[in-house]
């Protein structure tokens, strides 16, 4: 009985394989003339996740920029702590970029524009997934 509860308390304690991940996902997508649908979005297995995410927006009437942060624990859930909508202007801009953290290891950024750069820093449009 011992030896079982000493198996189950190292294997919780025990780091998550190799193969395990977060996945972020950053998207600026319009849905309709005059906005924008912002949506951060991670998943994981039990990491903490750390995360700053500046918008920046400009046009003729302007220029703006707005910076939102916090922690979560990554599950195989996926999590939207951050989900709005943007009014914009015909000639507007906006920028996002992600610095994100994982168990306090920082992770490269990840940067997404709107209307799309020809080549954005990931010029994937894949969910990145950092171990």
């Amino acid at each position: 009985m011992l030896t079982m509860t000493l198996a189950t308390w190292l294997l919780a304690a025990a780091p998550p394989p190799a193969d395990a991940a977060v996945r972020a996902s950053l998207e600026l997508q319009p849905v309709a003339d005059d906005r924008l649908s912002l949506a951060l979005c991670f998943k994981g297995s039990g990491q903490q996740v750390r995360f700053r995410l500046k918008v920046r927006s400009s046009g003729k009437a302007g220029s703006a920029q707005t910076a939102q942060g916090g922690t979560l624990t990554a599950t195989a859930t996926e999590q939207c702590p951050l989900r709005n909508r943007l009014g914009i202007a015909d000639d507007s801009r906006v920028e996002a970029e992600l610095q994100w953290w994982i168990d306090d290891a920082e992770q490269p950024p990840i940067l997404r524009s709107y209307p799309a750069d020809e080549v954005d820093v990931d010029d994937n449009d894949e969910p990145q997934q950092i171990a």
